[in-house]
């Protein structure tokens, strides 16, 4: 069962989040970054073409406080594909993240959505923002 306390949660500070704009800037978050270790250890997707991933990041910082990792969708369908059926093996199996959510479009998103599905996973929401712009959060 869903958490819709947490579901919630995410709901807002990604809304919030897609609002900001998300640019090949972004790499990974590092741990001076964080204010606060909180007890988020999370993994966020996005499509670079979305804006700046440094102000979602520190949006997320913000309101989610812990450890973020942000990875861009880049290359083709299919590398979008491999890139997170591998990170969310790698949460999943090895423990690495305990929150798993993106901002991407929709096509990406039913890449995405294969992905998680084809590791058995499910996910907590997913919210269609505007027509071009999807925030999800998957279970782990």
């Amino acid at each position: 069962m869903t958490d819709t306390s947490r579901r919630a949660f995410f709901k807002t500070f990604l809304s919030a989040g897609a609002a900001l704009a998300v640019s090949g800037a972004g790499g990974q978050v590092n741990r001076a970054e964080a204010e606060t270790h909180g007890e988020i250890t999370g993994i966020c997707l996005y499509v670079p073409s979305l804006g700046k991933a440094s102000d979602f990041v520190e949006l997320m910082n913000k309101n989610a406080r812990g450890d973020w990792t942000v990875h861009p969708l880049t290359g083709t369908l299919t590398d979008y594909y491999f890139k997170t059926r591998s990170l969310y093996q790698d949460a999943k199996d090895q423990g690495k993240a305990n929150t798993f959510v993106g901002v991407v479009d929709p096509a990406s998103f039913a890449i995405v959505h294969e992905a998680i599905v084809d590791c058995s996973g499910c996910f907590h929401y997913i919210t269609y923002e505007d027509r071009n712009r999807v925030t999800f959060s998957v279970q782990l």
